[in-house]
C-alpha cells in the first residue's frame, strides 16, 4: 500500500497525532519535557519529543546522578521493573520489596520525600506482586495533586504529591482495601492477588488491573477472578466494576461451559491499561483464565480471557472486544498496553488502537469500533490430545503486519553454526513434538513417549511487558522480542494440584551449552503501521560472551546474535534508545530509527530491569533507568549529555 497525500496533508496529519498523544495525559496535559504517566502518554506511545540528544552527541552520554536506596530497603531488590514519571520538576519512583514511593529533584536527584508502609505479614506473604512493581499514576485537578500507588498486598492509596503524606480525605484514611471491593467472597490474607502496573487516572477516574498468580502449576483449577475497578480519585469510593469473567446473564457467560465460570479465575489486567481521552475509552489487555497450559476444566472459548477490551471509563460499561486468543492454553495473555494512534491506510485516517502479543502478532483495530484495520483470518490451528482438553478450532491470524519474530519451530530454525552442532540439535528435538504457533501442549511421556511440545515464541514472549514505542511523525512502532523455544509440556500430580494435568514438566535441549535455535535471540524490529509493513529488524543486543568464547566456536565468523533477553525501547523525535534487558550486559543501545543502525552504546553499572524515559529540566534532557545486577542492588541511574 502507498500513502497518498499532500504535503499540507501530512501536515495537517502529524498535528492531529500529535494532538492525540499531547492529549492523552492525566488530568494535567504534558508539557514537552514531561513523562507524567508510565508509558509518558495515556495512549501508551512511550515516544517522547525532545530532540536535545542527537546522533552528534549521543556518544557522550554520561551519568548525571544516581539514586540509591538505603539500608531501610530490604530485602533488597536487584531487578527494579519501575518506570520513573516526572512532571513538574520531579520525579516519582517505586523502590523496595514493599514498594515505596520516592520523590527526587529530577535535575539533581535529592530526594524531596519518602513513603513505605508495610502490608500485614499474612498478606504480604500471599502478595503474587510482591517487589516496586513498576510505576505510579499522577492525578490533579488544577489544585489537589496525588500520587497513586497499588501495594504488594492490593492496597489502593493516594498520597499528597508534595509531602508524600497520605491523603486522609481518601478512602480510609488514604487507603482502600481493594480485596473488600472485588465483589466476590474472598480470604482477605491469603488470596493471591494484587497489582504489578500502576493505576490509570482520567478526570476524577482511577482504575486498578489486577494481576494474579501465575497459572502454570496452579494448585486448583479455582482460583480469585481478576475484576477491573473504578474508584473516586477525590473520595475513594467504588465506581465500576467490570468481570472479565462474566456472571451468568452477562456478555460472554455462553462461552464458560460446564459452570466453569464459577470456579476459574485469573483473567487480570497485569499489564498497563490505555485510554482514548477523546471518547473516554479504556482498553483493557486482558489475561489468560487458571491454568495457563490445561483448559480442560473450563471449556469454551473464555471470554474475556486473553481478549481486548474497550470500556467506558466513566461506567465501566463494555464498548467492544476482540479476543485475541480462544481458549488460552499457551499463557499468551495480552502482556503490553495497547498503543493508540492516528494512522494513514490506504490514503484514509485511521483511530486505531495496536496490540502487541507474546506470539510476536500486531493485531491492529480501529479504536471506535474493534473493526480490523487489515483482514484477521480464523485459520484452522491443530487440535490437542490431551484428555480433556477441547481446544479452539481455530485462532486469528492477522493479516497484516508480518510477525515480529519467530513462530512456530522446525528443523529449519535448529542451531547451523557448524554441522556437528546441528546433528547433535537434530538429535536432541528428536523426544519431543514441534509445533506451529497453535500446536497444543502435550503430555510428557505420554501414549507417544514424547516429551512435550517445543514452539516459539515461548511463553514469555515474543513481546512482553517492556511493550514496544510509536514515533507519531513518521508512523512507525518499534517492538523488541525473545525468540527461544518452551517446552509445552504436561503432567498429571494429584500431590501438587486439584486440575487434571499442569504444566512445567518439560525442558529445552542445549547443545553443548549453545542455544538450540540459530540466532538472533533477540531482535528489535521497526514496523510502518501506516502501510503494516516492517521496515528493517536487528539483533537486538551483542553476543554474549559464553557464545563468543565457546570452545565449538572458535575460529568462526559468528554474526552478531543479540542477548538471550528482551529489550526495552523508547523513541524520541531524533534516535531510538533500547536495553538489552535484565542479566545481559550492562550498555544503553542508541539506534537510527529510520535504518536500524547503532549510533552508539553507552557502558552502565549493572543491567536494566525496567525500561527507559526521557525528560527535560532547566534546557537539558535526560534519559533514566534502574540498573542493577547480583551483589548491586538496583539504582536509579540518569543520563545526559555533559
Amino acid at each position: 500500500m502507498r500513502l497518498f497525500a499532500t504535503h499540507s496533508c501530512r501536515a495537517l496529519f502529524l498535528a492531529a497525532t500529535i494532538a492525540l498523544n499531547a492529549a492523552a495525559q492525566s488530568s494535567a496535559p504534558a508539557l514537552p519535557g514531561e513523562w507524567p504517566n508510565y508509558h509518558r502518554d495515556l495512549a501508551s506511545t512511550r515516544y517522547s519529543p525532545l530532540d536535545l540528544i542527537t546522533r552528534d552527541n549521543a556518544g557522550t552520554l554520561a551519568v548525571a546522578w544516581t539514586w540509591k536506596p538505603d539500608s531501610t530497603d530490604k530485602p533488597a531488590e536487584f531487578k527494579n521493573e519501575n518506570t520513573p514519571i516526572m512532571v513538574g520538576g520531579v520525579l516519582y519512583v517505586t523502590t523496595g520489596t514493599h514498594r515505596g514511593v520516592v520523590a527526587l529533584d529530577a535535575a539533581t536527584g535529592a530526594e524531596k520525600w519518602r513513603w513505605r508502609w508495610d502490608d500485614t505479614p499474612a498478606r504480604f506473604s500471599n502478595a503474587p506482586r510482591m517487589g516496586a512493581g513498576r510505576g505510579v499514576a499522577y492525578w490533579t485537578d488544577g489544585r489537589d495533586a496525588r500520587i497513586f500507588v497499588t501495594t504488594p498486598g492490593f492496597f489502593l492509596v493516594a498520597l499528597d504529591a508534595k509531602t508524600g503524606k497520605p491523603v486522609v480525605s481518601f478512602g480510609t484514611s488514604g487507603f482502600v482495601d481493594l480485596k473488600q471491593q472485588l465483589g466476590v467472597p474472598i480470604n482477605l490474607d491469603s488470596a493471591e492477588i494484587g497489582a504489578s502496573s500502576p493505576p490509570l487516572v482520567f478526570e476524577n477516574v482511577v482504575v486498578i488491573g489486577p494481576a494474579l498468580r501465575e497459572g502454570s502449576r496452579p494448585v486448583s483449577k479455582k482460583n480469585v477472578p481478576g475484576r477491573v475497578m473504578a474508584f473516586d480519585a477525590k473520595s475513594g469510593a467504588l465506581k465500576w466494576r467490570f468481570n472479565t469473567i462474566p456472571s451468568k446473564g452477562e456478555f460472554g457467560a455462553d462461552t464458560w461451559l460446564d459452570g466453569s465460570a464459577e470456579f476459574t479465575g485469573n483473567t487480570g489486567v497485569w499489564a498497563p491499561m490505555s485510554l482514548d481521552t477523546k471518547r473516554g475509552y479504556l482498553y483493557l489487555p486482558v489475561e489468560g483464565a487458571t491454568g495457563d497450559y490445561y483448559g480442560g476444566h473450563r471449556p469454551g472459548d473464555d471470554l474475556f480471557s486473553s481478549t481486548l477490551v474497550c470500556l467506558d471509563v466513566r461506567t465501566g460499561k463494555r464498548v467492544w472486544h476482540y479476543q485475541i486468543v480462544h481458549h488460552d492454553v499457551w499463557d499468551r495473555d495480552n502482556p503490553t498496553a495497547p498503543i493508540l494512534t492516528d494512522i494513514m491506510v490506504d490514503g484514509r485516517r485511521v483511530e486505531a488502537v495496536a496490540q502487541i502479543t507474546k506470539q510476536a502478532f500486531t493485531y491492529v483495530f480501529d479504536r471506535a469500533t474493534g473493526k480490523p484495520v487489515w483482514p484477521i483470518i480464523e485459520t484452522p490451528v491443530p487440535q490437542s490430545d490431551v484428555p480433556g482438553e477441547r481446544t479452539s478450532p481455530t485462532q486469528p491470524y492477522p493479516t497484516k503486519p508480518p510477525p515480529f519474530d519467530l513462530q512456530g519451530l522446525t528443523v529449519n530454525d535448529l542451531i547451523d553454526f557448524t554441522p556437528e552442532l546441528r546433528a547433535k540439535a537434530i538429535e536432541a528435538i528428536k523426544p519431543f513434538r514441534l509445533g506451529s504457533l497453535y500446536q497444543p501442549p502435550s503430555v510428557v511421556r505420554g501414549p507417544d513417549g514424547t516429551m512435550g511440545t517445543l514452539s516459539v515464541p515461548n511463553a514469555v514472549g515474543g513481546a512482553n511487558w517492556e511493550h514496544g514505542s510509536f514515533d507519531p511523525e513518521t508512523g512507525t512502532l518499534f517492538v523488541g522480542s525473545f525468540t527461544s523455544p518452551y517446552n509445552f509440556g504436561l503432567e498429571h500430580d494429584s500431590t501438587r494440584s486439584d486440575m487434571r494435568y499442569i504444566g512445567g514438566a518439560g525442558r529445552v535441549p542445549n547443545i553443548d551449552g549453545l542455544p538450540l535455535l540459530k540466532p538472533p535471540y533477540n531482535r528489535i524490529t521497526a514496523i510502518d503501521l501506516n502501510k503494516g509493513e516492517i521496515l528493517w529488524t536487528v539483533p537486538g543486543g551483542d553476543t554474549p560472551d559464553n557464545i563468543k568464547n565457546h570452545a565449538a566456536l572458535q575460529g568462526l565468523d559468528i554474526p552478531t546474535t543479540g542477548a538471550r533477553t528482551r529489550p526495552a525501547v523508547m523513541a524520541t523525535k531524533t534516535l531510538l534508545f533500547a536495553t538489552e534487558g535484565f542479566g545481559s550486559r550492562p550498555v544503553l543501545h542508541i539506534f537510527d530509527k529510520k535504518t536500524g543502525a547503532r549510533v552508539a552504546d553507552i557502558p552502565l553499572a549493572g543491567s536494566v530491569g525496567g525500561s527507559p524515559m526521557s525528560y527535560a529540566v532547566n534546557g537539558r534532557q535526560y534519559i533514566a533507568f534502574w540498573v542493577g545486577k547480583q551483589g548491586m542492588p538496583a539504582e536509579l541511574t540518569v543520563l545526559s549529555v555533559p
